[in-house]
């Protein structure tokens, strides 16, 4: 499966290559070179990196069925004061790479460094990861792909429960790499410490490449000891999570 991602525009109009190329390059200096394959500039256009292949695609329209719409509230970036909401947007761009190293962490923030220099040269909306069911705010998906190594809050939407006394997040994206999705349960209280915590596991989960041992510990330093257990999702009973709880 390649890694998918949609760039919202405002108005249905292919991206200029050589702008993506060299917004990559300012972007990510450190990494490979983006390259681009001459073509008809009005089709899909071709971009390598290493040993990635991408493929931009323009589509003359919107999202279909309001999907990008709706899922802009479980995009982290909703969180903010003031939230996100997508603007309406005319055409996308579909962001397509190629190849089992998307399976990886370190594949999978390639494809992301690149639909980061579309969605700046592109002035995109919005940018809709379909396996996150999350839309992100534009100038949030560039800022934390440049900023991240392995950028899980663009590669999760995230479900979030809250009663008086605590708060459960469910992550959403982890299956893209082969991982279990994560459950974290912490006091209610400690609502923005545990989103913090949330996505440094999730990164380290993504960086090791494998899940967490069942009964193997984790914590904020080396005196916190929360022990992983593997349950149903609260939102399909049969898929697995990795569940951490703050509170029992």
């Amino acid at each position: 499966m390649p890694a998918l991602s949609f760039v919202l525009l405002k108005a249905p109009v292919q991206v200029d290559p050589a702008a993506v190329v060299s917004t990559f390059a300012e972007l990510f200096p450190d990494e490979p070179a983006l390259t681009h394959a001459p073509g008809d500039p009005n089709r899909v256009l071709e971009f390598a990196s290493g040993q990635i292949a991408t493929f931009v695609t323009l589509m003359p329209g919107p999202v279909p069925k309001g999907e990008a719409d709706e899922a802009a509230a479980r995009s982290i970036s909703s969180f903010r004061k003031g939230g996100f909401t997508v603007p309406p947007h005319l055409g996308h761009l579909v962001v397509a790479t190629m190849g089992e190293e998307t399976k990886t962490a370190v594949g999978l923030a390639r494809h992301t460094q690149i639909v980061a220099a579309v969605t700046k040269v592109s002035k995109a909306v919005g940018v809709y990861e379909g396996n996150a069911g999350a839309t992100h705010e534009p100038n949030f998906y560039v800022s934390v792909a440049t900023d991240t190594q392995f950028p899980t809050m663009l590669w999760n939407g995230v479900s979030m429960v809250r009663t008086p006394d605590r708060i459960e997040l469910l992550s959403l994206g982890m299956g893209q790499l082969e991982i279990p999705d994560l459950l974290l349960v912490a006091p209610a209280s400690e609502g923005n410490a545990a989103l913090g915590f949330f996505f440094d596991l999730l990164a380290y989960v993504a960086s090791r490449g494998t899940r967490i041992p069942a009964g193997e510990t984790v914590g904020r330093d080396e005196d916190e000891k929360l022990t992983v257990h593997y349950v149903p999702s609260p939102i399909d009973e049969n898929v697995e999570v990795a569940r951490v709880s703050m509170v029992d």
